[in-house]
């Protein structure tokens, strides 16, 4: 047998994700997906609680079913966070604002997102982000 390596990395980690424990992350893919009102190379919003490990967990379980997608070839993976208030779980309230932003925008959730059918911008998310700089993240991935 013939031994090969790929020339390309499957997976990068960089530094500033392994101090943190708790944030959110998009998957996207290298080419725009249809949704009802618009295209977006997002196809899962997700959080963590574990770092790092959740991210490769995730992006494992997930990668045979994105990967089939036809245009599919590679996804990458972009860590959000937001800073920390005590009591207050702030990376679960991040992952509702982008998820309700991005269905308020698209009128449907991320391709292979299955919660948040329901979620919608609310005073509860307007008291901790402002709607502008979720939209902001999100339109970086607009088609």
């Amino acid at each position: 047998m013939k031994a090969h390596l790929n020339q390309k990395p499957s997976m990068t980690v960089q530094r500033a994700i392994i101090k943190k424990k708790k944030f959110v992350y998009l998957l996207v893919g290298p080419v725009p997906t249809k949704y009802r009102d618009g295209k977006s190379r997002i196809v899962y919003i997700g959080m963590t609680r574990k770092g790092t490990s959740r991210i490769a967990s995730s992006v494992a379980n997930r990668a045979e079913e994105i990967l089939e997608t036809r245009g599919f070839r590679k996804m990458d993976v972009h860590v959000v966070s937001c800073g920390k208030t005590p009591g207050l779980k702030s990376w679960q309230y991040l992952e509702k604002a982008l998820l309700a932003e991005f269905r308020g925008y698209y009128q449907e959730l991320p391709r292979f997102n299955k919660q948040g059918k329901k979620l919608r911008w609310n005073r509860k998310l307007s008291s901790m982000f402002k709607r502008s700089a979720i939209e902001t993240i999100l339109m970086h991935f607009n088609a």
